[in-house]
């Protein structure tokens, strides 16, 4: 679980700037939202509003960029936007950036902290976050100093001196541990496995390109999506998986295809994903028991005469194919624990369809997850789905950095209609625009 993310001098944020998943003591509504992490209670869902530019998504890419580097554990092997600092100020251009966020993982919450530029990692701390003091598990500032009390029997203190020549200056320690040296200092391998099991970031580009596969093999996945998708109205029955295998003539007249066959010899049971290049539609190449698979979904739907139809994928639209792509983000955040932190989760979906999934979660007793994501979709601002303290602005101030404030900042009584009052530019995070007759529009 998210409990607060912190960045300073990144992109639009100038000052260290926070979002949190705390509940405010001024909301009292769906109280099923909220779940106990050791000491602190956090919330489940969370909509981030506001005008194109504000900054909303550079909130995302933030989070995006620190999942990056700890999964790769350098700065040489991170794509880093051209300009990773607040460049409306040029004293930032010499600064460098911090991010720190604060997260529960198997029964413990930690606090995370880097101080970093394109080339050099300045701090990094590591802390188990307790009610009343804070215990650090490392910290770099110059030098390395590991907390002997989470190393594990067996392991002297020499450890932390051929670590601290081991570690560049333009690698992750959090990252160097989890990879290579897990067993040592478990509590910060459980800290890295968040990092990677855990937080999912979706852009607008995402794709759950192993969907094909998941339906064939996985019945409690399967189950819950043909469950779901009838509700949606899109006129999908279920939908199946398609399996054929694929011979060696394909492959050798296919470089592509013969590629990520290689790839999923290497590789047996994980699917490669291959995609339509038209339509971006995943194909999964599998090789099991000495065979290689092509797996593909397709939709189930009913003739006029009663009789199924099946209809490939190409031929549904964008939004639903959109709506079949969140049924794995569905399935992760209900089953599987994890937080996702989705930008523009109404890309190419209805309005009626976007409510009707995020009301699912919201009334849903069983999401053992979180769901984050930014929106425009102002028809998602419904007390009946969320409290005032899991909606989020986004707003520029007068230096162009990005502040973030709650709804639950106003005196929102719990009947009112925050939607219209959203549009009505009462809360901010909206577009201020110039009279278009004076612009002769």
């Amino acid at each position: 679980m998210l409990l607060r993310f912190t960045l300073e001098n990144i992109d639009s944020f100038k000052h260290a700037t926070e979002f949190n998943m705390f509940p405010s003591s001024k909301s009292h509504n769906h109280e099923t939202h909220k779940v106990i992490c050791d000491y602190a209670t956090v919330l489940r869902l969370s909509a981030i509003y506001g005008a194109n530019g504000a900054g909303k998504s550079n909130l995302l890419r933030g989070i995006r960029l620190l999942k990056a580097l700890v999964s790769t554990g350098t700065l040489t092997n991170v794509k880093f936007p051209d300009d990773l600092s607040f460049k409306f100020d040029r004293k930032c251009l010499e600064q460098p950036s911090e991010m720190a966020i604060e997260f529960f993982q198997n029964g413990k919450i930690f606090y995370y902290h880097i101080v970093f530029d394109k080339t050099r990692i300045y701090q990094e701390e590591l802390y188990l976050s307790k009610k009343n003091k804070d215990i650090a598990l490392f910290s770099r500032n110059g030098k390395l100093t590991i907390n002997g009390e989470f190393l594990e029997k067996g392991v002297n203190e020499q450890f932390n001196d051929a670590l601290d020549r081991l570690v560049r200056h333009d690698m992750l320690f959090l990252s160097f541990i989890g990879k290579y040296y897990p067993d040592e200092i478990p509590s910060v391998t459980d800290a890295y496995k968040w990092f990677i099991d855990r937080l999912e970031v979706v852009l607008p580009i995402y794709s759950a390109q192993a969907i094909p596969f998941l339906i064939d093999s996985d019945h409690e996945f399967a189950n819950m999506v043909n469950s779901i998708m009838p509700e949606f109205n899109t006129g999908i029955l279920r939908l199946k998986a398609k399996k054929e295998i694929i011979n060696e003539d394909n492959i050798q007249s296919d470089s592509q295809l013969s590629s990520i066959v290689s790839k999923a010899r290497q590789h047996p049971g994980e699917p490669q994903a291959m995609l339509f290049e038209k339509f971006g539609i995943p194909r999964n190449i599998v090789f099991v028991n000495g065979q290689v698979y092509s797996v593909t979904l397709v939709s189930i739907h009913s003739g006029n005469d009663g009789n199924e139809v099946e209809m490939p994928m190409e031929q549904e639209s964008d939004g639903t194919r959109r709506i079949i792509e969140y049924m794995l983000l569905l399935y992760d955040i209900i089953y599987k624990a994890k937080v996702y932190v989705v930008d523009e989760i109404e890309r190419s979906v209805h309005p009626i369809l976007i409510k009707a999934i995020v009301r699912k979660l919201s009334h849903g007793n069983n999401m053992s997850g979180q769901l984050i994501f930014t929106t425009h979709e102002s028809a998602l601002l419904d007390q009946r789905i969320f409290r005032p303290d899991e909606i989020w602005f986004a707003q520029k101030d007068s230096e162009q950095a990005t502040q973030l404030y709650t709804l639950s900042d106003f005196n929102i009584h719990k009947t009112a209609n925050i939607e219209n009052g959203y549009l009505g530019g009462r809360y901010g995070g909206i577009p201020f625009l110039s009279n278009l007759e004076d612009l002769n529009w």
